[in-house]
């Protein structure tokens, strides 16, 4: 495990101990660049390697050359992110993550994981289904034949209610009201500070009011077992928890809805960490209690305990 950074104030020499540190070497994109080095080891030289081009076609060389130049853009983020974290050791902010003044929700992101867990569900659904009645009530096994129906069709529903439902419903909502953002005062969110953030958002009809959740969330590794029953999981606490609603009227007339933000005192401990053995993360989640206007969307803050109550702040 490696120890947390320590860093010292500026007005006392207390030591102040984060968890926070940067995001640890993105190995598949050292491999990536490196992979050149490893064909002219084994002796591809530059003719056999255009040969090698010119047999799998165009679409593998596109697609190999923007895996090779995001790989080199992984490299060189990570690379700065490591020297901001050298220069400014207590002032994680500027480097655990880009932080940006306006936060785009997460939903695209979201949305880009769930279809193609619902597509492969869909083909795994169909073969199974096809399987099932071409073989058992074709052979006029009508009795079992339906038993297993009905198991099937629980499951259907199960997987419908709970994959597909929820990201075509997300999908309608993204296409019908778009990204919605977060304006932040500055970065970083002090501890123990008041600030008001703005959201904005196209028109939500119906909509009186707009439910908010600040919680600060704990996840870590938790290993049990020795041997073949060595088994790791992931953990997540939920450490502090605020709701409460605001009035809606400003999304109504398409202005920006402001939500008063009060972060509860705390120490380093407490402070946003997302590369940590035990990380921890603020997220400010906003909801409707009307069905209909499907707003279900949150935002990771940053929230950090500033040493000295002067930080420099994020661009």
């Amino acid at each position: 495990m490696s120890p947390p950074l320590s860093a010292t104030a500026r007005e006392d020499s207390t030591p102040v101990l984060t968890e926070a540190r940067p995001a640890s070497f993105p190995r598949w994109a050292g491999a990536v660049v490196l992979s050149p080095l490893g064909v002219s080891y084994l002796g591809l030289d530059d003719e056999g390697f255009a040969h090698f081009l010119r047999g799998t076609g165009a679409p593998f060389a596109s697609v190999g050359a923007l895996t090779f130049l995001f790989a080199l853009l992984s490299l060189g983020r990570w690379g700065l992110r490591v020297m901001l974290s050298q220069k400014h050791p207590y002032e994680p902010w500027l480097w655990d993550h880009s932080w940006r003044h306006e936060l785009q929700d997460q939903r695209l992101t979201q949305l880009l994981v769930s279809w193609p867990v619902s597509l492969v569900l869909l083909a795994v659904l169909a073969v199974v289904h096809w399987l099932f009645y071409s073989r058992v009530f074709s052979q006029g096994h009508v009795l079992p034949g339906a038993l297993l129906g009905l198991v099937l069709l629980g499951f259907d529903i199960i997987i419908f209610t709970r994959v597909l439902g929820p990201t075509v419903l997300g999908t309608l909502a993204l296409l019908r009201f778009g990204r919605m953002r977060l304006l932040l005062p500055g970065v970083p969110l002090e501890l123990g500070s008041r600030c008001q953030v703005h959201l904005e958002a196209r028109s939500l009809a119906r909509m009186s009011n707009v439910k908010v959740e600040l919680r600060r969330i704990r996840e870590w590794a938790e290993t049990t077992g020795c041997g073949d029953e060595r088994l790791t999981q992931s953990v997540t606490h939920i450490e502090h928890s605020h709701t409460y609603t605001v009035d809606a009227a400003a999304l109504h007339e398409g202005k920006a809805l402001a939500l008063p933000l009060e972060l509860p005192e705390g120490g380093p401990e407490h402070s946003t960490a997302l590369h940590a053995s035990r990380s921890c993360h603020w997220e400010l989640k906003l909801s409707s209690e009307v069905s209909s206007v499907h707003l279900d969307t949150t935002f990771v803050l940053p929230v950090y305990y500033v040493v000295g109550g002067h930080p420099a702040r994020a661009s």
